[in-house]
């Protein structure tokens, strides 16, 4: 608490908790970013079709990746939306075919683009993270038990995902995608994205 000389009185200056995460996780989206090659890989090995929700993207990099291969993308880049369930409930109104997001350094808002994502989805999810992701710890174990993995997306070698610095992810990581149970009724097809990051030209059409 500090004295305010304007309004005479004590005021606190602290910033609140929810600015603090809110910020936090804005700089930790931006160390995090994703490399071109990784959404190829998406689109590649998977059915991913239709209108496309992308929940948090700041800096509209996954956006604009999909973009370039012809999808129609909505993108938020208000981290407090994704805490508002009215804000899911607009978008559930849209009917997006599918979400689409990295949840690679979002800690506790995943949660919400997890659950929510798929809530409101007319087909599924696909989530961008690192394989520990399938560990059913308390925050997944809902969600892993009763959604259908589809598909799973392995990248090899593991991609740079950080901003800063020449390093490369420490863990493997892998599109996750979860479909409807109306929509996908076998198991779960295992890809592996070798050599990702090495996108040929198409042929180009016979004249």
């Amino acid at each position: 608490m500090e004295y305010d000389d304007y309004t005479h009185s004590l005021v606190d200056r602290q910033p609140s908790c929810q600015y603090t995460m809110n910020l936090h996780m804005i700089l930790m989206t931006d160390f995090y970013v994703v490399p071109d090659g990784v959404t190829h890989t998406l689109i590649k090995h998977t059915f991913i079709s239709g209108n496309i929700l992308v929940p948090y993207d700041p800096q509209h990099v996954l956006s604009t990746q999909l973009q370039k291969h012809k999808y129609t993308v909505t993108t938020n880049e208000d981290p407090n939306n994704l805490l508002d369930p009215i804000w899911w409930v607009s978008m559930r109104e849209k009917k997006y075919d599918w979400v689409v997001c990295s949840t690679m350094g979002l800690k506790d808002y995943s949660e919400y683009i997890m659950e929510y994502g798929m809530s409101i989805a007319t087909n599924g999810i696909a989530l961008l993270d690192r394989l520990s992701f399938l560990e059913p710890v308390f925050k997944r174990r809902t969600f892993l038990l009763k959604n259908k993995l589809s598909n799973m997306v392995v990248l090899s070698p593991r991609p740079k995902f950080r901003a800063v610095g020449s390093t490369k992810d420490s863990v493997t990581a892998c599109w996750f995608v979860f479909q409807k149970p109306d929509k996908w009724m076998d198991g779960t097809m295992i890809s592996y994205a070798v050599n990702w990051e090495n996108i040929g030209a198409l042929p180009e059409l016979p004249t």
